[in-house]
């Protein structure tokens, strides 16, 4: 065999392999692995009657087949730390919402709701700093302390409020909401957070 047949035959097997590659990376993509069907136990959502509501039962239409089939669930649903920035006061111009909170509460209902997750199974950290600063008082100034209240109680989150914030808006620890503690700089706890395993996430 020369060495043009020999150069042909190595390109036809390299093909035939890359090929094979790319079709288990397809499997791997679109099947179970992908997937993660098996980690998904629960729903977020009721029905009118206040019962759980599928997936398949809210969003299919029974026409083209599972919604739940193809619904990727967590692959990590173990020592997750998620980190949020809050640095605006509300959600929209209508300022009807915390920016955010609405957002965290949602991690919360998808981690423990949809996929079984306890609070020993993941940590939120959620820095407070800069516009965001009203949402940790106490009194009148914020718009939506109720909301606030909610999410330092929960087991699984740490508030934390820029000290340099605080000091630029005259905000003593008295003025704020109990539970809330403190980072010295928001701009540095982000990215040290983020070496020590946390995952930032853009609200």
């Amino acid at each position: 065999m020369d060495i043009k047949a020999i150069a042909l035959v190595g390109g036809v097997l390299l093909g035939l392999s890359s090929v094979n590659a790319l079709a288990h990376d397809d499997d791997d993509h679109r099947g179970k692995n992908f997937y993660n069907s098996k980690n998904c136990v629960g729903t977020p959502y009721t029905d009118s009657d206040g019962n759980p509501d599928s997936f398949d039962n809210r969003f299919g239409d029974g026409m083209r087949g599972s919604v739940s089939g193809v619904t990727r669930c967590l692959g990590t649903t173990k020592k997750v730390k998620i980190l949020f920035q809050l640095n605006a006061e509300c959600k929209n111009s209508a300022c009807d919402a915390p920016y955010a909170i609405g957002n965290i509460k949602n991690a919360i209902k998808d981690y423990e709701m949809t996929h079984g997750m306890t609070a020993d199974d993941y940590e939120i950290a959620v820095i407070v700093h800069s516009a965001g600063w009203k949402l940790v008082l106490n009194n009148e100034k914020n718009p939506f302390p109720k909301d606030m209240e909610w999410l330092v109680k929960q087991p699984s989150v740490k508030v934390l409020f820029c000290l340099n914030t605080a000091n630029s808006k005259g905000v003593k620890k008295s003025d704020m909401i109990d539970g809330i503690g403190f980072v010295t700089a928001g701009v540095t706890a982000i990215p040290d957070m983020q070496e020590q395993g946390y995952r930032y996430v853009q609200p």
